[in-house]
């Protein structure tokens, strides 16, 4: 049997009313307007493949005169088109920029066959994730042939402070890091939860393994342990499930295919050089 951390039911990055919190980044000064026309951009999605002006006029509090020129200057670099009379949407340019991204993605194809033999030993949806900034953004996934919805799928930034994988990239910071990171968090996590945090963070630097019940997504349990690279922590793998259907066995033997896909993508990445 394992030696597992009992987080059970702890909402340790949670702000009072029970809202994940995030840490506000570093705004860089004298760029608003290239900051919202980037958020303009960051509005697509796959939930919402088309804006309107009125909806730039709604989200962002702007005048019709801004929203044209924001759309302007998007369409000028090629990277929105007008699909219909004032609905606009992403324009092929974001392909490339698309495929460069993959083509960065930290270790993802060394990943993706670990990643799909969990999920077939555990039963459970299995991912891996890596830091970025103040986030932990899921790379790779590989659903059970039960998924279950959870926040952490693939582009997806996250807080650092909530689940297992998130968690256990936290504790890699620095202590000057941390204490940044925990000013940029502000008073809305409260001393307890910080507390409580501090306490799970020093246990994952000591074991590089971590569990959450229910800090991101409500019934659901995590287990997590660190990859890393030439001493360098560069990502984690997680298995996540519901966890009404674990038993504490059946946890267990989750926590141990964890801690063995870990070492087996450290050899793959190893073997790489």
């Amino acid at each position: 049997m394992s030696t597992r951390q009992p987080t059970e039911g702890r909402e340790t990055g949670s702000a009072e009313d029970g809202d994940a919190v995030t840490a506000q980044p570093q705004r860089t000064k004298g760029v608003d307007s290239a900051r919202r026309a980037l958020q303009i951009l960051l509005q697509f999605n796959e939930t919402t493949p088309e804006l309107t002006v009125e909806n730039l006029i709604e989200d962002h509090d702007i005048s019709v005169p801004s929203a044209y020129r924001y759309i302007s200057l998007l369409r000028e670099m090629d990277l929105i088109e007008e699909r219909e009379k004032g609905r606009f949407v992403l324009s092929p340019q974001v392909l490339r920029l698309a495929r460069a991204a993959e083509a960065s993605f930290d270790y993802r194809a060394q990943a993706q066959p670990i990643l799909n033999r969990l999920a077939e030993v555990t039963g459970e949806t299995a991912l891996y994730l890596r830091r970025v900034n103040d986030s932990a953004v899921c790379l790779a996934i590989a659903e059970s042939d039960h998924p279950i919805s959870i926040s952490f799928q693939p582009g997806n930034l996250m807080p650092l402070h909530s689940g297992a994988a998130a968690k256990l990239l936290l504790s890699d910071l620095s202590p000057a890091k941390l204490a940044q990171y925990f000013q940029r968090v502000g008073p809305t996590m409260t001393k307890a939860a910080r507390a409580t945090l501090e306490t799970d963070l020093d246990a994952i630097r000591t074991t590089g393994y971590a569990e959450s019940a229910g800090e991101v997504d409500q019934g659901v349990w995590a287990s997590a342990a660190g990859i890393h690279v030439r001493g360098r922590l560069v990502g984690a793998v997680t298995v996540v499930a519901p966890a009404y259907r674990l038993s504490e066995e059946h946890r267990d033997t989750i926590a141990d295919a964890v801690r063995s896909g870990a070492r087996d993508l450290e050899a793959a990445l190893a073997a790489r050089g």
